[in-house]
């Protein structure tokens, strides 16, 4: 288990790590996740990684990024907002922004595997007319 606790250092490094694997493959990273301060969040899932290519699943929330466009989805909801495509320094920016509010973070990597990059589309997710969409993009 690698863990990587609340310091943006190191999850630049994380981040980087990550990247750079995804260049050649489809990075598969099972995590343990929380914060503590004013907010604090527990969650658990995985995150692909390929290219600029991601999709995290977690307990409450689901995210995909292709080439146009982030979607932050509740499955519980249905409901989806897009947003546009998050990089990897848009990430690094979002954990930086949460630590600088005084906030801890521990992201505990429980396994890490490099598969066959998937298609494209994969990280392109559809949705049916029952699903409220808002775009922001």
């Amino acid at each position: 288990m690698v863990s990587t606790s609340s310091g943006a250092r190191d999850v630049r490094e994380m981040l980087a790590g990550v990247a750079e694997k995804a260049k050649t493959g489809c990075v598969t990273l099972k995590y343990a996740f929380s914060t503590s301060g004013d907010v604090e969040i527990e969650d658990e899932g995985f995150v692909e990684a390929q290219d600029e290519l991601w999709h995290l699943k977690g307990d409450g929330l689901e995210i995909f990024t292709d080439s146009s466009a982030t979607w932050f989805i509740d499955n519980a909801s249905m409901e989806v907002i897009v947003e546009p495509a998050w990089s990897y320094a848009d990430l690094e920016r979002f954990y930086e922004s949460v630590m600088a509010k005084g906030a801890v973070m521990d992201i505990d990597i429980v396994s890490e595997s490099v598969s066959d990059k998937k298609p494209v589309s994969y990280f392109t997710p559809s949705f049916g007319p029952e699903w409220v969409i808002t775009d922001l993009r």
